[in-house]
């Protein structure tokens, strides 16, 4: 549907046939000789049926548009009971009334005229000499004939609008032709009135006179708009053909969602694939991710992202993926495969010139879309060859879980594998062999701590970490010198002195750093 404007079918369309009204129907052939005399401000009222009244109390009956007919022979003799018949049924929306002027009534009371123009409420002389019948047979064939036109038309406009949807049609090529069918400026506009699609001069600042909902689980996603001032398509037409295109335009919203829930889910499961296990099929797994655009013989690491509540956050609302993905793309482009993951996401990162200066990137964009969260970034070693990208996802999951454990649960961070020291060195090893060697430098310490609820390792590791200086560590302890001295002593006489054994001295310190990683994999 590329050229909607020059189909042929639409160069055929019909003039809009607009309701019946009064002043229309007077001159039809059954009221030639019939009059306005009175309520001439209503002659536009649309008559939506024709009746005869042989009594007034059909008046309670009505339910709006009737062009009413009689000979008034009921109230011939009441003037008074035929001017209360006015305003009753002006209340109820009937379009007009028709009196034959005859042997009942020769003369139409000036007490109904005036208040029929008071009212703007039509009253139709009749000649003597017209039957009813022909009148009522008329008015009401002319009044089905353009309801049948106009349900035709608005029939072929909902199959061509669903047509357009059927071909692949968008919400652009829909309002192209709405704004075709009815001769309008149409548009379909966000929630905040942006226009996403327009067709025809919309103009600026005049609101529409026909609007739409677009709703996709009773949230409001949108709408569809015409400005219609000026034109001859009738106003019920004009809603039902908004109508029809806000309802198109909606299930396209719907649609359009499921496509990209869809790829979402086919992205993950790729990327997914990629970071668990060596794919199977190297040259299946690079022509799907060219399908979805990623370029995989790029080299890149593997880097997660961990979002949690700060300590002490009330009423945290968890990160949405929307959210965490948007501020990947604002650090590093639109092009680099992320996914969502449990409490965070996971990337393929380009390392650029600086890995650790793109990971810092990534953090701070998190971070500034998550302000209530901390932000755990961490990150493997680049591997140029992608059938290697689970090898540092591996490491990205290390250097994360050693974050956890060095900075605390509170912390927030950017951790790079490669950038772990010693730490990598034990993480080639398995637990028995990293438990093995706690125990045999630092047993006696741990058994003491559980015993008498101390923290012998802790300043032990501190201790260690401020190159043995006792002041700095009495410091971040927060105790006092004589204190991280009298624990010193305790440790030399549980260990023997490591410190004057270089080899034991050694082992003493990848003891302590093997501890933290034993704790960090248990978290």
């Amino acid at each position: 549907m590329a050229n909607v404007a020059g189909s042929p079918v639409l160069a055929r369309r019909t003039a809009p046939a607009p309701a019946l009204t009064v002043a229309q129907a007077l001159e039809l052939p059954a009221l030639a000789g019939a009059r306005l005399v009175a309520g001439h401000a209503g002659a536009l009222h649309p008559i939506r049926v024709a009746n005869i009244m042989e009594v007034p109390d059909i008046v309670r009956w009505m339910r709006g548009g009737e062009f009413l007919l009689t000979t008034a022979y009921a109230v011939r003799d009441d003037e008074r009971a035929l001017a209360a018949l006015v305003p009753e049924m002006a209340r109820r929306g009937l379009a007009a009334l028709g009196v034959k002027v005859g042997p009942y009534l020769p003369v139409l009371p000036e007490p109904m005229l005036r208040r029929a123009d008071e009212l703007g409420f039509p009253i139709v002389e009749l000649p003597g000499e017209v039957m009813l019948n022909d009148i009522l047979s008329e008015v009401i064939g002319t009044v089905l004939n353009r309801q049948a036109l106009s349900l035709e038309r608005t029939q072929a406009l909902r199959e061509r609008l669903s047509q357009a949807v059927l071909s692949g049609g968008s919400h652009m090529e829909l309002v192209v032709l709405l704004a075709h069918e009815t001769g309008c400026p149409a548009a379909v506009r966000a929630v905040d009135g942006t226009l996403l699609a327009a067709a025809g001069s919309v103009p600026e600042g005049k609101a529409p006179n026909v609007i739409r909902p677009i709703t996709v689980g009773d949230r409001p996603r949108g709408e569809v708009a015409l400005w219609s001032a000026g034109s001859r398509t009738s106003e019920a037409e004009l809603a039902l053909a908004v109508e029809h295109v806000a309802s198109l335009a909606t299930m396209l919203l719907v649609q359009e969602r499921a496509l990209a829930e869809r790829e979402r889910r086919y992205r993950t499961l790729l990327l997914t694939a990629l970071v668990s296990s060596p794919p199977g099929d190297r040259t299946e797994a690079a022509r799907r991710a060219a399908a979805l655009g990623w370029d995989l013989e790029r080299a890149r690491a593997t880097v997660v992202v961990e979002v949690g509540p700060a300590p002490g956050a009330r009423g945290h609302s968890p990160a949405t993926e929307e959210r965490l993905l948007s501020a990947a793309r604002t650090a590093l482009g639109a092009g680099t495969p992320a996914w969502g993951t449990p409490g965070g996401m996971t990337l393929l990162v380009e390392p650029g010139p600086s890995l650790r200066r793109t990971c810092a990137a990534l953090h701070r964009a998190v971070s500034a879309a998550c302000p209530a969260d901390t932000v755990k970034v961490a990150s493997g070693t680049v591997r140029a060859d992608f059938v290697e990208l689970h090898l540092s996802h591996g490491e990205a999951l290390s250097a994360l879980a050693l974050g956890r454990e060095l900075e605390g649960p509170a912390g927030s961070f950017t951790r790079l594998y490669e950038e772990c020291g010693v730490y990598r060195l034990l993480n080639q090893l398995p637990d028995t062999e990293l438990r093995s060697l706690v125990a045999e430098a630092l047993g006696p310490l741990i058994e003491h701590d559980a015993r008498h609820d101390s923290s012998l390792v802790h300043s032990l590791g501190v201790y260690l970490r401020r190159d043995r200086n006792g002041v700095d560590a009495a410091e971040e302890l927060h105790i006092h010198y004589n204190t991280l001295r009298y624990r010193l002593k305790q440790i030399e006489k549980l260990t023997g002195a490591p410190d004057k054994d270089p080899m034991r001295r050694l082992q003493t310190e990848l003891a302590v750093h093997a501890h933290r990683l034993l704790s960090a994999r248990l978290r």
